[in-house]
């Protein structure tokens, strides 16, 4: 009897992926936001096992437990994007502020000039301003986004069981006590009682939004076609570097760093505006293109951080054969209105 021929290797790893549509979503995120912009550096594998070894941990604790459970929230209470973005902003500031302390401590890495440019009331302001929207965006829309177009039954069910929502909710809170503990080892910074109930305070905010924003974010709502393919790749490829001109071109003229921050904030309402009143239905290349557009800076960025030992461009590559993939295939889903419902 003739032994069957094994499926190319390729195949087997989109049908696994397919069918464990969990491990997919730890690949998007945090792949998308940590490894293709190098904040979190593939090289460092190379360089400093031990290192990436921590970060792939808390990386996937951090946002692999966030997005999963935004994504099982927004099923089960039937939402769209305007909610998800809402949670995506609050899994920001969890991330960034609890967590992390970047918007609250001056001197944390990652946030160089804008931690004296605009800090005020103990609240890096301007870097605020552009990270949280960024993880709203880029952490947890655009991942679930992709989820939703690469597996569509993902789009109408939970990924978690009951005891897996307890057990994403354990490993993120533990993950978040964990680095609060090594950001204080490191640096020393404590950003206060105060400070962080407010932040607590605003997250429940944002979840309160949530729970309150039933249309979705994008569909009809002026009868304007969706832009062609070209025209969506364009708008996503200005998006990134628009906002971090955005961030400094007030300090560069000697404005007050209010003008910054409010600059930052209406440029990303522009885009989100553009987005928002727009048709997308029967618009999957179109989507794929914005979305696309979007990451191409964050890979640019991530190649440039990363020119001594460039490992990032092996997800560069990666990225660019899977929406290779789901541009050629037609059995996707065609409307980006309601992606998770």
């Amino acid at each position: 009897m003739e032994a069957k021929a094994r499926a190319p290797v390729g195949a087997r790893v989109v049908g696994y992926l397919k069918a464990h549509p969990v491990t997919s979503l730890l690949i998007l995120t945090p792949g998308i936001p940590e490894y293709l912009s190098s904040s979190s550096p593939i090289s460092a594998i190379v360089l400093n096992p031990p290192t990436f070894i921590f970060q792939l941990l808390a990386n996937l604790g951090l946002y692999g437990s966030g997005a999963l459970l935004i994504h099982d929230a927004a099923i089960r209470r039937k939402k769209g994007w305007g909610a998800i973005l809402l949670l995506g902003a609050a899994y920001g500031i969890l991330e960034e502020g609890v967590a992390l302390s970047t918007l609250f401590d001056p001197k944390a890495g990652p946030v160089g000039a804008l931690g004296s440019y605009g800090h005020w009331l103990g609240v890096n302001w301007i870097w605020a301003a552009g990270i949280v929207p960024f993880h709203a965006i880029f952490s947890i829309s655009i991942p679930l986004l992709l989820l939703g177009i690469a597996i569509p039954e993902t789009r109408a069910k939970p990924l978690l069981t009951r005891r897996g929502t307890i057990t994403a909710l354990l490993v993120l809170s533990f993950d978040v006590v964990i680095l609060m503990i090594v950001v204080w080892h490191v640096s020393g910074f404590w950003m206060g009682w105060p400070i962080l109930v407010l932040s607590l305070l605003s997250m429940g905010g944002l979840v309160f939004l949530s729970s309150r924003t039933n249309p979705p974010l994008v569909g009809k709502l002026d009868g304007r076609p969706a832009p062609s393919p070209k025209g969506a790749v364009a708008i996503g490829l200005s998006f990134f570097p628009v906002v971090t001109l955005a961030q400094s071109l007030g300090r560069g003229a000697g404005l007050p760093a209010a003008f910054d921050f409010l600059l930052v904030v209406a440029v990303q309402a522009l885009y989100f505006l553009y987005v928002a009143r727009r048709s997308w239905e029967g618009s999957r290349k179109s989507v794929l293109a914005l979305v696309f557009g979007l990451l191409v800076p964050i890979m640019v960025f991530g190649v440039l951080a990363e020119l001594a030992l460039p490992l990032t461009l092996l997800a560069d590559v990666a990225v660019v054969v899977f929406f290779r993939m789901l541009w050629a295939n037609r059995e996707g889903p065609e409307e980006m209105a309601q992606p998770i419902r």
